[in-house]
C-alpha cells in the first residue's frame, strides 16, 4: 500500500531492521523501486496504490513468471487486508505498459482550489437525474445519477 511512497519505503526499511538484516538504500531501491514508479508520478492514489503498485512492477521488472507476490493494504479505522498471488506464464503478452504510460501522461494538473471543489462536490440527494461535466480522458465516465443510480459511459 503506498499512499506516498515514502511510506513504502519507511515500512521496508522498518520491516529490514526488525529482521535484522541491512537497511542499505540501494538494496531498498532494488527491492522495491520497481513498485513505486507510479504512485511517485501520480501521487495518492488510495487503494488504487496497491494495483498501480503491480502494474509498476510487472511493466518495469524482468520476466517474473512463477514469482509470488505479496499485497498489503489498509484503511483508517484498523482495517487491513494481507493477500498473495503468483505470477502466471504470460503474462508478459497481457501487459498495458505503453496505455499506462499514455494513461499517466494525458493527466491534468488541477490547482488547489479545483482539487478542493472536485474533492467537496456531492451529488444531490432527492433522487432526480443529475448529469457530470465531461472532464475526464479515460475509457469510462461517470456520466450522471439517475434514481439514486450511477449512470456510467464508454467514450
Amino acid at each position: 500500500h503506498q499512499p506516498f511512497t515514502k511510506m513504502a519505503y519507511k515500512a521496508h526499511r522498518h520491516l529490514l531492521n526488525y529482521c535484522g538484516h541491512d537497511t542499505d538504500q540501494d538494496d531498498i531501491d532494488r527491492a522495491i523501486g520497481h513498485t513505486t514508479a507510479y504512485n511517485r508520478v501520480i501521487g495518492n492514489s488510495y487503494t488504487a496504490s496497491v494495483y498501480l503498485g503491480l502494474a509498476a512492477l510487472l511493466d518495469r521488472s524482468e520476466d517474473l513468471t512463477g514469482r509470488p507476490l505479496a499485497f498489503l493494504s489498509y484503511g483508517s479505522g484498523s482495517v487491513a487486508e494481507f493477500f498473495a498471488g503468483t505470477v502466471v506464464a504470460g503474462y508478459r503478452e497481457r501487459l498495458r505498459t505503453d496505455a499506462n504510460r499514455r494513461a499517466i501522461e494525458r493527466r491534468t494538473e488541477v490547482d488547489h482550489a479545483r482539487y478542493r471543489d472536485l474533492h467537496e462536490w456531492r451529488f444531490p440527494a432527492d433522487g432526480g437525474e443529475h448529469a457530470t461535466p465531461e472532464q475526464t480522458t479515460g475509457p469510462f465516465r461517470l456520466a450522471g445519477i439517475s434514481g439514486h443510480q450511477r449512470i456510467y459511459q464508454a467514450r
